[in-house]
């Protein structure tokens, strides 16, 4: 096995770091070596002590010389020197074989060995090659930045351990806050970094090319995807800043969440941040590959200790930021890449999109399933459309009984009005878009006109629906103005007063050739939405050409780049502070009632969400 680059030494101090012995008459100092404990603090690379002395007598030369604060977690007693080491290597939270152990006693080295065997041990005489050897080569830390981050790790540790048995009543005194960065292209080396070089924190294990223009190009590739959504974690608590150590990234679809990349410094181990952030994103899918210190998928602790920060929060005494008591999002694959945002700020967010069930997609973000969720269907409706591939679940909302006086923000987005086509019972009336999953080439046709021939040629299942279709429903073609103001309607008056409406509406000024004819039906819905929605003070309609800075930023007709959605995010935000309608001082004191807010997906106790779909 290759020897790996060395990121701490742990220094012997007698005839080692010094020439003598402290307690037998005295020693000669070292300037060479102790320039070279600086200089490898330099290159990142940190120093420790594992001697057998007086702690008090060497802390007072060591201080005396300038050099004491150089070295993290350091032992100096007159016990065994193997578990010593044992117990460094479990608190600087790194991996053995990039630890070297230097003493000038082979049974001190022998003793490390039983204890640690992937430690890298050595004698004195190595010393003079450090600087010069590929395993120090380590990387430019001029500030000393690693080493402000040890000395916070070892301030903590030295509470954490006089605090006794009970680490959690620790963690809630310890004020952790997590601040999610999502502009990654500032912090590209960073992010790439944490995904190469994490290991005991990795969850994927999915690593970028090893050239950094390379593993730059990629990591921007995957991060264009509309569908990704993606931040860096910032850690800090009344001990300091720990800076970016930890990064996710996510992509949404189909009917679930996934992480793509879930990656954490261990300098946070034991804080419960990844468990915690795990849960706030709802518990998407993760694959965990190979060993990790954390299990996240099984932990189901109320981690009551970390509360979000907003953005800006510098100061280790910055005041927490107030949350959003609920937040509802219907609608299509816009809002997926802009609802996730809420997870970290708001109690709960109940997700309502489309559901995929036997490769059909029940279209929810239709405004009809919203109204007809609010208003009821009757049995008899209910049982004529399940034929066509409906359950009656899919009428289900949190729209029909909205949380009163509770500060909550509705996302809406109804653009499938502009573009899906409906049906309408005969006898009963009931409307809705159709789900049947046609072949492509019949998408967009009138399924009760489909010639003898087109039936022929589908499969059993999806022929039995369309004849179901034809029987008992007629084609309207997309929603006329009047049934969908009425919608709207509806669904806006079930709003309370105090909870703030946005509208996102669909893109209608895209040139794409063989467009037209859509992008006409959506100016003409958009006209429709504003005539409605201003008769409601509490609606505010989002026009998402009015977030994109450049047409790089441009996915086609219906898609963007996520930090448009970032930005929709932003705007909302920065609405409900304005109006004061949308925080509270305190998350983790906050006592309240649940809010009455639906499905039991819907609830927050683990972080879980609500349903969710495709676009």
């Amino acid at each position: 096995m290759a020897v790996e680059p060395v990121r701490l030494v742990v220094w012997d101090l007698d005839e080692t770091f010094w020439q003598g012995t402290l307690t037998e008459g005295g020693i000669r100092y070292q300037r060479d070596v102790h320039d070279l404990v600086i200089e490898l603090c330099r290159r990142g690379i940190m120093s420790s002590i594992c001697s057998k002395n007086d702690f008090e007598r060497v802390k007072a030369v060591l201080v005396e010389q300038g050099i004491w604060d150089y070295f993290i977690f350091p032992s100096i007693n007159w016990e065994p020197k193997g578990p010593r080491l044992q117990a460094l290597v479990d608190t600087v939270q790194l991996r053995a074989p990039t630890i070297m152990f230097i003493d000038d006693n082979p049974m001190n080295l022998a003793e490390a060995k039983h204890f640690v065997p992937d430690l890298q041990v050595v004698d004195q005489t190595f010393i003079p090659q450090i600087l010069g050897s590929p395993l120090f080569k380590g990387k430019n830390d001029a500030e000393l930045k690693r080493l402000q981050q040890y000395k916070l790790l070892e301030r903590r540790k030295t509470d954490e351990t006089a605090a006794g048995s009970d680490n959690t009543e620790f963690l809630r005194s310890s004020g952790i806050r997590v601040t999610l960065d999502h502009d990654l292209e500032a912090n590209i080396d960073r992010a790439v970094e944490l995904i190469n070089r994490t290991n005991q924190l990795n969850f994927t294990k999915l690593r970028l090319p090893e050239d950094p223009e390379a593993a730059r190009t990629e990591l921007r590739r995957i991060l264009a995807t509309f569908s990704v959504q993606a931040g860096l974690v910032r850690v800090q608590d009344r001990y300091g800043d720990y800076g970016y150590c930890g990064i996710y990234i996510m992509q949404s679809g189909g009917a679930e969440l996934r992480l793509l990349h879930y990656c954490f410094s261990c300098r946070i181990l034991n804080m419960g941040v990844e468990s915690w952030l795990y849960q706030r994103l709802g518990r998407p899918r993760l694959t965990v590959v190979g060993e990790v210190l954390t299990d996240v998928v099984n932990d189901r602790r109320t981690i009551d200790w970390i509360t979000a920060a907003g953005p800006g929060a510098e100061a280790a005494g910055a005041a927490e930021p107030r949350v959003l008591d609920g937040v509802v999002a219907r609608g299509a694959c816009d809002l997926h890449a802009v609802a996730h945002y809420f997870d970290i700020v708001a109690e709960r967010v109940t997700r309502e999109f489309n559901t995929v069930r036997d490769g059909a997609i029940i279209r929810l973000d239709h405004s009809m399933f919203a109204r007809y969720g609010i208003e009821g269907l009757s049995a008899e409706a209910l049982e004529a459309v399940r034929p066509l591939g409906y359950e009656p679940t899919d009428f289900d909302t949190v729209l029909v009984a909205p949380p009163n006086g509770a500060r909550a923000v509705w996302l809406l987005s109804f653009w499938t009005d502009a573009v899906i086509p409906v049906y309408r019972h005969r006898q009963l009336g009931v409307t809705l878009p159709s789900a049947i999953a046609v072949p492509r080439n019949l998408a967009g046709r009138d399924l009760t006109q489909l010639s003898h021939e087109e039936l022929k040629e589908l499969d059993p299942a999806v022929r039995e629906k369309v004849n179901h279709l034809r029987r008992n429903f007629r084609h309207d073609g997309v929603i006329s103005e009047a049934l969908f103001k009425e919608n709207l309607r509806v669904i806006l008056d079930r709003a309370s007063p105090d909870t703030k409406v946005f509208i996102l509406l669909p893109n209608d000024r895209r040139n794409v050739e063989g467009v037209e004819r859509v992008l006409r039906s959506k100016v003409e819905f958009n006209t429709w939405t504003r005539q409605v929605a201003q008769d409601f003070p509490n609606v505010e309609l989002l026009d998402i050409r009015e977030f994109v800075r450049s047409e790089a930023e441009v996915q086609g007709l219906n898609h963007f780049d996520r930090m448009v959605y970032f930005r929709v995010y932003e705007h909302i935000m920065a609405r409900v502070r304005a109006e004061g309608a949308g925080e509270r001082a305190d998350a983790a004191a906050y006592d309240a009632p649940a809010l009455p807010l639906g499905n039991a997906a819907a609830g927050r106790p683990e972080g879980e969400t609500g349903r969710l779909g495709l676009g």
